[in-house]
């Protein structure tokens, strides 16, 4: 059985990874994965170039599966998660791409959240950051990106209305993340925080103190490794995060621990700052308690 170039790679990984448990009725139409690109409707940032504004994330869709195309049978949908990746948030998707090699922790588990029945949008930042040398550094909170933030949510809602949206976010991808939940209409219907940016009193910083957690009324799962030694996402400061969600109709905090010896800097994903060696032990912990299998 033959399948596409272009979605060679993430069958391979889906079929290793699929349960193959509850089934869809039929597969709609279109790849498992696909490249989208949204136009949004604002200038460039200073010094970016020229031309139109757009976003582009990596959608994965296990409910597009068809058996003899992809190898695999349909899985029911249970959400969309929106993963937004830490550091200065640029993945500089070209045209089509459909698979990046960045190693942070959202980005890399893309296929194991897949494998689990959500939809995955794998999302880049616009085109005009990608353009700059600090990318969303210090812009996340920017109207700018806000502006990114509505489009990708707006499309994505036009492409599953019976679906909720979580927002979900490692490192300084927890801005992003948690702005989906405050600045964006509607706002998505949950959130995921991993190794979130509470900020270094040291040395201060674009953090979730400058974010309004305490209006949030979606569930909210704050994730932490024990072991993560970057100042910037210290876990007891991410087990204080709980404390604001004071709307929130659900939250809850989760650490881990071990895991593989580093291979990056503290503050990067090969560490326990990035669940470094225990990425499925994570995400089974996300996905079932989004599906309320766990409290």
């Amino acid at each position: 059985m033959k399948i596409s170039a272009t979605t060679a790679a993430a069958v391979a990984l889906l079929l290793a990874a699929f349960s193959f448990g509850a089934q869809a009725q039929a597969p709609l139409p279109g790849p498992v994965l696909q490249q989208v690109e949204v136009p949004v409707n604002r200038a460039r940032i200073p010094g970016s170039g020229t031309g139109p504004v757009f976003v582009r994330y990596i959608l994965i869709d296990p409910g597009n599966a068809d058996p003899t195309r992809d190898g695999f049978m349909p899985i029911e949908r249970t959400a969309v998660l929106v993963l937004y990746i830490g550091g200065d948030g640029t993945l500089n998707l070209g045209a089509g791409q459909v698979n990046t090699g960045s190693p942070n922790t959202v980005a890399r588990n893309r296929y194991h959240f897949a494998a689990e029945g959500y939809v995955v949008a794998v999302v880049d930042a616009a085109n005009d950051f990608n353009n700059t040398a600090i990318g969303l550094r210090e812009r996340r909170l920017g109207a700018a990106h806000l502006a990114d933030l509505q489009a990708v949510m707006t499309d994505l809602r036009g492409r599953y209305p019976g679906l909720t949206i979580w927002g979900v976010g490692h490192s300084r991808g927890t801005l992003s993340a948690a702005l989906t939940a405050v600045s964006v209409e509607p706002p998505a219907e949950g959130l995921v925080l991993m190794s979130s940016l509470t900020g270094d009193p040291a040395n201060p910083t674009e953090d979730l103190s400058q974010v309004d957690l305490e209006s949030i009324r979606a569930p909210a799962l704050i994730v932490s490794h024990q072991g993560d030694l970057c100042a910037f996402t210290n876990p007891e400061d991410s087990k204080a995060l709980r404390k604001r969600f004071v709307a929130s109709e659900r939250a809850k905090f989760r650490d881990f621990n071990g895991g593989s010896a580093p291979l990056s800097d503290p503050c990067d994903p090969l560490a326990p700052h990035g669940f470094f060696g225990i990425d499925q032990k994570v995400v089974d912990a996300i996905t079932k308690w989004i599906r309320r299998r766990e409290d």
